[in-house]
Order: C-alpha cells, then sequence, then structure tokens
C-alpha cells in the first residue's frame, strides 16, 4: 500500500509532457472579446472533465497549469487520470481579453470581473466542453476567490456540475460587518512583489520553506509576461481586475453572491494548515452551509499555505481532490 502511494505520489515527475491546447471562447455580449479555455487530453475518447478555476491574481498557466518540470502540472496530472483536463482563464487574466476598462484609469470603471461575471464565464466554459469537446460529465475545482463563482455557478445551475472542490475557501470572519466600497476597476503589483508573498515568510515557522525551486527559479518572469504591459506605467507594474478583491471583501464580511443551500452536488473543502483565509474551524461552519450537497467532505493539508498547488505537499492536493472526484462518481453508480 506505501508503495502504491509514494507510486502515485512521483508518477508524473519526469513524464512526457501532455500538450495542453487553448480555445477561445467568444463572449455572447462582446464579440471584440474572448475567454482562454486551455486543456489537456491524455486519453482521446475521454468523456469527463475536470475544469480548474484561478485565484485573485494569477491564471491558470501559473496556477493548475503550471510546469514544475517537462509533464510535471497539475492539469497534466489530472489528463493522466483519464480527464480531459482545462483551466479558465477568466476575462482580464491570463490569455482571455483585457476590457477597457484595464486599460483606463482605474477610477473610471467599477471592479473588472467579479463573482457574478466570473461565473457567466463559467458557464460559457461548460458550454464550450458540452456542446464541443464532448463532455458529459464536470468536476469543478476552485481556488481561493475563485471558490466564490465557482459555488455561484454550482448554486444556480444544479445540473451542471457532477461535483465542486473548494481548495482555500473565502470564508467569512467571525463577526458579519459591513464590507469596503468603492473598488477601482483594476489595482497594481508587480511580479516578485506577488512571489514574495507567495513565499508566507511572516506566517511560517522560522526555517520552514514550502514552494518549489521551480516557483523560485521561473514563476515570477511568467508572470510579468502574462499580464501586458501599459504604456505609462512604472516598469514591472502589473494590473490585474479588482473584482475579485471586492468579492473577497464582501465575502469575509459575510456576505455572499450566492446561497449554498442550493448547491446539490457533492463538495469537497481542502486547505493547508497554514492558510491564512480559512482554518479548521472556518472550514467547518462554511460546510455545514451546503445543506443539500449529498457528500461532503473536508481535509486539512499539513505543511501546507493558502497556495499548496505551487508547494512541495501539492501531490497530495492533487491525490486527495482525484479521490473525492472518484468517490462522487462511485456513489451514482
Amino acid at each position: 500500500m506505501l508503495a502504491s502511494l509514494l507510486f502515485a505520489l512521483t508518477s508524473s515527475a519526469g513524464m512526457p509532457s501532455i500538450a495542453v491546447s487553448t480555445v477561445y471562447i467568444t463572449l455572447p455580449d462582446a464579440p471584440s472579446e474572448h475567454l482562454a479555455l486551455h486543456c489537456a487530453r491524455a486519453t482521446p475518447n475521454a468523456h469527463k472533465s475536470v475544469l480548474f478555476i484561478h485565484g485573485a491574481s494569477f491564471p491558470t498557466m501559473l496556477a493548475s497549469g503550471f510546469e514544475f518540470a517537462p509533464g510535471d502540472s497539475w492539469i497534466e496530472y489530472t489528463a493522466r487520470q483519464g480527464y480531459v483536463a482545462c483551466g479558465l482563464d477568466f476575462l482580464g487574466f491570463g490569455d482571455s481579453s483585457r476590457p477597457s476598462a484595464m486599460s483606463n484609469p482605474a477610477n473610471q470603471a467599477p471592479p473588472v470581473t467579479d463573482a457574478k461575471a466570473a461565473a457567466e464565464q463559467i458557464a460559457l466554459a461548460v458550454d464550450e466542453l458540452h456542446k464541443h469537446q464532448g463532455i458529459t460529465s464536470i468536476h469543478l475545482v476552485a481556488h481561493s476567490w475563485g471558490t466564490v463563482p465557482a459555488a455561484t455557478f454550482a448554486a444556480t445551475h444544479p445540473h451542471a456540475l457532477s461535483s465542486l472542490t473548494l481548495f482555500g475557501p473565502i470564508v467569512p470572519l467571525n463577526t458579519p460587518s459591513q464590507p469596503a466600497t468603492d473598488h477601482p476597476a483594476w489595482w497594481t503589483i508587480t511580479a516578485q512583489q506577488r512571489l514574495a508573498q507567495l513565499r508566507f515568510k511572516d506566517l511560517l515557522p522560522p526555517g520552514k520553506y514550502l514552494l518549489e525551486p521551480a516557483v523560485d527559479k521561473r514563476w515570477a518572469p511568467a508572470f510579468a509576461a502574462s499580464v501586458p504591459h501599459v504604456q505609462g506605467d512604472p516598469a514591472g507594474v502589473l494590473r490585474i481586475p479588482n473584482g475579485p478583491l471586492d468579492d473577497i471583501d464582501n465575502v469575509t464580511a459575510g456576505h455572499y453572491p450566492y446561497d449554498a443551500s442550493d448547491v446539490a452536488v457533492p463538495v469537497f473543502v481542502v486547505y493547508g494548515n497554514y492558510d491564512d483565509v480559512v482554518n479548521d474551524a472556518g472550514a467547518v461552519r462554511f460546510l455545514e452551509t451546503f445543506t443539500h450537497s449529498p457528500l461532503r467532505w473536508q481535509l486539512r493539508i499539513d505543511d501546507g499555505t493558502h497556495v499548496v498547488h505551487l508547494e512541495k505537499n501539492r501531490h497530495s492536493l492533487y491525490e486527495s481532490v482525484n479521490a473525492f472526484i472518484h468517490a462522487t462518481e462511485d456513489s451514482v453508480q
């Protein structure tokens, strides 16, 4: 048993890369704009999909699609399990279009890509998978802020998904409060600043370092390259849609854009023990709100922060999500 587990945790390393192709989805109400859907398929006749949803600041290919070594990414691992593994870039991120508000002064428009808009974009991706990729079953796996539009989609499309995984979900603080208001369209950060945040040095015990070496070496340049530079901005400054941060303020204040009791599919809440967004007590309270979910799992991964998918224990995340997906499929057979 131990040998088979160790093999499972290491089998993706050193394997040939699986080609990731990108499908561009035109927005019905904005024909000049598009979404990017990145997909890997190892099994030609696969008809089930895992759709990854990124967080508030960096896109698919810096998250579930990041290759730590050739053939070693969460998307490629999932494709090897027999799924069409896809990741959606929301509007304003990665290879998706930048709306005009991202090029204008930040105070001239409301926050770009909030949870409601993002949930509508998930709906377009799901429709693309069903109608054009031959997919009959979709498991949604979302991280951080992405859990908010993912759960919003699940609550408003009760029969569209087979399961919902919420990795490092945003949960309310103990005492509801009034959220902040008047967020601008976008905010800024440099790639090196974001990389420094991912290290969580102020949170981890002295001497503990969890990021994979490949992240330190290659992640920041790739992040910088994923965001167009706007003329007149300081060198290295990246404009990021502010809708996610607006949603985070609302959710931590106790105001969700969805009713968790409307989610009718299995739900898995998974997080690291050093996650500064959700802890055991918060996860319990949060998961209890999904009253109509037929199966609810909760897992804490030790030696993990809010970005376990970029850290040394990421295979524990891969394996636990895969186990949950298989459990949901077994439960309906």
